[in-house]
């Protein structure tokens, strides 16, 4: 999910794809470029070894690459999110699990659509993707009892109260 400086969120709850990616691309520098306040953009961005980054880019940005050399770098997502907190121009993105009870900083929806779970259930928000576990044939034991209880409504509530979708529940596939 975007996540701006709260600062902002006044005038900046929703950006287009074409406008995140002029962002982040820094084809736009001012956030009165985009609706918001005479405020220069602080960029705060993941490391190229990032899985969060690769998601962010290939769905939010539709591929386009980020402009690094224009941004802050931090390969951690609390560093992340206090940068933006810090910086009063501050856009930056992080996980949905980082937003769970996170009131430092405001989170951007996307052609309107908010970053939420279920919105990523219904396919209506773009940015997501699979984790997986894999096993060396079929899992036995001790393994199979681990991973039936990953996937099982139990855990798939517990998961969920920390900001992460459970693929059952997924009503669009990639």
């Amino acid at each position: 999910a975007p996540v701006i400086n709260k600062d902002l969120a006044a005038k900046v709850k929703s950006l287009t794809k074409a406008q995140l990616t002029d962002i982040f691309t820094a084809k736009v520098t001012n956030w009165k470029q985009v609706g918001g306040p005479d405020e220069p953009i602080v960029l705060i961005t993941r490391p190229a070894t990032s899985g969060t980054r690769a998601l962010f880019q290939e769905f939010a940005l539709g591929g386009a690459k980020e402009a690094t050399n224009k941004s802050l770098e931090t390969d951690d997502s609390g560093t992340l999110l206090q940068s933006v907190k810090d910086n009063k121009g501050a856009i930056g993105y992080v996980a949905l699990s980082y937003l769970v009870n996170n009131k430092d900083v405001a989170t951007v929806a996307i052609d309107g659509v908010e970053p939420t779970l279920d919105n990523t259930y219904n396919g209506k928000y773009p940015v997501w993707g699979y984790e997986h576990m894999y096993t060396k044939g079929e899992a036995t034991g001790a393994v199979k009892a681990f991973l039936d209880f990953i996937l099982s409504a139990d855990y798939g509530k517990e998961i969920e109260k920390q900001g992460y979708g459970v693929t059952a529940k997924m009503q669009v596939k990639r």
